[in-house]
């Protein structure tokens, strides 16, 4: 069996369980919750921990600030798909997991609130179990009246290298900045790293990621993004083309999906690293 059937047979057995719960249950005078999320559908969770094993670009932040933790999962559920089901499984019962060395613990304040609110209904269950956990780990409070991505929310840099080298990647590189956008240099060294088998983040401002607003001039980043192709660059260290002669063309992980930048018409070098704040790379 591969790494992915391992993980699908442990929510089988998960399911299972459940189902032989409930059947108990109806013949007991005491029904006790095999889950510490009152408001988590465990069929819904069940469907969706599926679906993301079988294609991990699947896990999806929506509208909330987890982007951070969305790129980090999405590796561990690329890398160990069978860690990846036993860490959601084990938050949804007892509320605590582990990956690698990384102890996520949910607080009781995290679980007691209801799944985050999107545009199409809620966050997906699979997602917001694990993900709200891991930034809840590293002692961030939401803001429950506004969840959707900010700035004074984003995943700081140092978070994702230790969530990194506590789950089990040795070899972790970050090159990001927070008050300056990096250079065409930094975006060969991200190449580079991507062609060797690394994963690769990127810090950037999600202005690149919409062609109304990949134009922009950004002061700071508030996106992290996973390179899923290397990055085409027309361009030169140090800069020998005229801007409009420049181009940089990628494809990235994000909001469940991967997504082609820029969608449609042309993204300069100046713009670029106008919106591109580093990365981080990483593999076991």
């Amino acid at each position: 069996m591969s790494d992915q059937d391992d993980a699908l047979a442990l929510v089988d057995k998960f399911e299972k369980k459940g189902a032989t719960y409930v059947e108990t249950a109806r013949s007991s005078a005491v029904v006790k919750n095999i889950s510490v999320w009152p408001h988590i559908n465990r069929t819904a969770l069940i469907a969706g921990l599926r679906a993301r094993i079988k294609d991990p670009d699947k896990i999806n932040q929506e509208n909330t600030s987890l982007c951070g933790p969305a790129d980090f999962i999405r590796d561990i559920a690329e890398d160990r798909p069978k860690e990846y089901a036993q860490a959601v499984i084990d938050l949804y019962e007892k509320g605590t997991a582990t990956i690698g060395t990384f102890t996520i613990k949910s607080s009781d304040s995290l679980r007691s609130h209801a799944l985050a609110k999107i545009p199409s209904g809620v966050i997906d269950a699979s997602d917001w179990v694990i993900l709200a956990s891991v930034r809840d780990t590293t002692n961030w409070y939401f803001d429950y009246a506004a969840e959707d991505q900010d700035a004074r929310a984003i995943t700081m840099p140092a978070d994702k290298v230790k969530w990194f080298k506590a789950g089990g990647y040795t070899d972790v590189v970050d090159e990001t900045n927070l008050l300056i956008a990096k250079d065409l240099g930094s975006a060969f060294r991200a190449n580079s790293f991507f062609k060797k088998g690394y994963h690769v983040t990127l810090f950037i401002n999600s202005d690149m990621l919409s062609p109304s607003t990949m134009n922009n001039v950004s002061t700071t980043p508030d996106h992290w993004v996973a390179m899923t192709k290397p990055m085409e660059i027309r361009a030169t260290v140090p800069h020998g083309f005229p801007d409009e002669e420049t181009s940089v063309k990628l494809e990235v992980y994000s909001w469940g999906r991967r997504i082609g930048i820029p969608s449609m018409g042309k993204l300069t070098y100046y713009h670029f690293t106008a919106n591109y704040y580093g990365f981080i790379a990483c593999r076991r």
